[in-house]
C-alpha cells in the first residue's frame, strides 16, 4: 500500500540542532548514555533496532577509520546478514566517552532499552527541544537518509549506508524538501 511522505517523517536541520543541543547540554546522570544514542541515531542511519542491539564487542573505535558492527534483529525477514558502518570522528569520541562509564562485559548491551522506553526518552528531548509532536525515533533514521540525499544524490550510495536490500527501499526516503521545490521554481521562472 502506498504510504504518503509527509513532511513529518523527518527533521529539518534547524530541529535537529535543537533537539541535539538538548540532549548535549541536560545535566544528568545518563547524559552521556542518551548523548551516545542519540548522535549514533541522527548521524549515522542506524535503526533504532540496530542500536539497542549494540554491544561493547561490536565498537572498533581505535584507529583513523572507527566503525561498528550492526546486527539487525527481526522476527518477520530471519537473521540478517552482518553488516558494518564506519562512523566518523567526532560521534566515535561521543560513543567512546559513553564506553569509559559501561561494565568492560563485551556481550553486555551498549543500550540496554526496549522499544517503548528509547521511543519516551526519544519524546522527553523532542518536547524540551520543541520539536513537532507525533515524531517517533524512526523519524531520526529519516532524517540521515534526507542529508544524504541533499548532499549526495546517489541512491546506490544511500542504499549502502542505510543497508537496503533494494533501491525502492531506499528511494522511501528521500522526500521532497520545501527549500528544492522552491529553489527549482526559482530556477525555471514559475
Amino acid at each position: 500500500m502506498f504510504r504518503r511522505m509527509t513532511r513529518e517523517r523527518y527533521l529539518t536541520d534547524d530541529e535537529l540542532a535543537r533537539f541535539m543541543r538538548v540532549v548535549r547540554e541536560r545535566r544528568h546522570v545518563h547524559q552521556p548514555r542518551d548523548h551516545a544514542l542519540f548522535a549514533l541515531l541522527a548521524n549515522t542511519g542506524m535503526r533504532p533496532a540496530e542500536v539497542r542491539s549494540l554491544t561493547r564487542a561490536d565498537c572498533h573505535l581505535e584507529g583513523p577509520e572507527p566503525w561498528m558492527d550492526l546486527h539487525r534483529p527481526s522476527k518477520k525477514h530471519g537473521p540478517a546478514p552482518l553488516r558494518y558502518l564506519i562512523l566518523n570522528q567526532a560521534v566515535a569520541g561521543i560513543v567512546d566517552r559513553y564506553l569509559s562509564s559501561v561494565p568492560r562485559q563485551s556481550d553486555a548491551k551498549l543500550f540496554p532499552f526496549t522499544k517503548r522506553q528509547s521511543a519516551r526518552l526519544f519524546h522527553y528531548y523532542a518536547d524540551k527541544a520543541g520539536v513537532v509532536p507525533k515524531r517517533k525515533v524512526y523519524a531520526l533514521r529519516h532524517t540521515v537518509g534526507m542529508r544524504l540525499w541533499r548532499h549526495t544524490h546517489d541512491l546506490r550510495l544511500m542504499q549502502a549506508i542505510m543497508g537496503h536490500t533494494s533501491q525502492s527501499a531506499t528511494a522511501g526516503y528521500v522526500h521532497v524538501d520545501p527549500q528544492q521545490i522552491r529553489a527549482a521554481c526559482v530556477a525555471i521562472g514559475v
